[in-house]
């Protein structure tokens, strides 16, 4: 009897960790697309498809289901910029200026999200304490990958201000309607300048 007891309860704890999952990433969807102030148990719930019951039993409050949703979206981030400095690293790396300002904006702008929506919830994250300090700690691990693309790329400026150029090029652009991409190219190619060198390869 006390193997399939076992067994059993096994079982249950992963559906749990995997419902409990699934709410998250349901949440960090509808941050993404919506921004924090369209997150509700209600809208989670008919997001991830369980009951409503579920999205309040697995956390302690909104604000826990908030912080655990912008944790995820802030490593998704990352994420990103690492597979492109995993890329370079690999020996993909760019030969030209216009080919490194390519890896930055690919580290630094994400392609399954429209880029206004991206920014609008960003701005609008600013409403969410739990999500700006999850975002705030995880800072860190964004800074550090796009730190990779930069060092590979012969590009000798700091991640921080890098990524504050592609961001604020990317809030003018969208407020002027104006072509994000484009924009934030034309900006690192004249922040680079004469910073950049070709990188050493061998």
């Amino acid at each position: 009897m006390g193997v399939p007891m076992v067994t059993s309860e096994v079982a249950r704890q992963a559906k749990g960790r995997e419902r409990r999952r699934a709410i998250i990433e349901a949440a960090a969807a509808i941050i993404r697309e919506e921004g924090p102030n369209a997150v509700t148990h209600r809208a989670v719930a008919a997001r991830a498809g369980c009951s409503l019951s579920a999205t309040t039993y697995y956390f302690s409050g909104l604000d826990e289901l908030l912080a655990e949703a912008g944790t995820l979206n802030i490593r998704r981030w990352a994420g990103r910029a690492e597979a492109v400095a995993d890329s370079i690293e690999a020996g993909d790396v760019p030969r030209t200026r216009d080919q490194a300002i390519e890896a930055i904006l690919r580290a630094c702008l994400p392609k399954d999200t429209p880029l206004p929506t991206h920014y609008q919830q960003l701005l609008a994250v600013g409403t969410s304490s739990p999500i700006t300090a999850a975002y705030r700690a995880g800072r860190r691990r964004l800074d550090q990958a796009v730190g990779r693309v930069l060092e590979h790329t012969g590009c000798a400026l700091p991640p921080e201000l890098v990524i504050a150029v592609v961001d604020g090029a990317a809030v003018t652009a969208i407020s002027e309607h104006r072509d994000v991409r484009e924009t934030a190219r034309a900006l690192l190619d004249e922040l680079i300048g004469e910073r950049w060198s070709p990188p050493v390869v061998g």
